[in-house]
């Protein structure tokens, strides 16, 4: 009986180790960076004509995607008042800034962007932040 109290402890402390020892890496990489997120929004506002028109041609508005010659019906983003519409109802944010699941991936063409980066998703939330400016 007492052997299997030894075990029953000896398990769970290493369990309580394993765990402990685990940490999520891309928090490590955030600790060791010093600029966060909050220090970017704070030190630059991101306006659609400086920054994110690039992000938004490179990653949505392509021929075949969210421009004027789509065939799918999907809302044009290719200047800043149509992509405004979107913006307005909170759908662009829902999609790309919390589920993510913008660009879909198994729909981009070859030589673009199946996915946004870190930088690109964090300089749209300060966007957005900042009340989506133009200029």
């Amino acid at each position: 009986m007492k052997k299997l109290k030894i075990i029953q402890i000896a398990l769970l402390l290493f369990g309580v180790l394993t765990f402990a020892a685990c940490s999520d890496d891309d928090e490590e990489d955030n600790m060791d960076d010093p600029m966060t997120m909050t220090d970017v929004c704070d030190d630059h506002v991101a306006t659609y004509d400086g920054d994110v028109k690039e992000v938004i041609n490179n990653s949505c508005a392509y021929s075949g995607c969210h421009n004027a010659d789509n065939d799918f019906g999907l809302a044009d983003y290719s200047t800043f008042d149509k992509l405004m519409a979107i913006l307005d109802n909170d759908k662009f944010e829902e999609r790309v800034l919390t589920a993510k699941n913008m660009p879909p991936a198994s729909l981009v063409p070859e030589g673009r962007p199946a996915e946004l980066t870190a930088e690109q998703l964090e300089l749209l939330t300060c966007w957005k932040d900042a009340g989506f400016p133009e200029s």
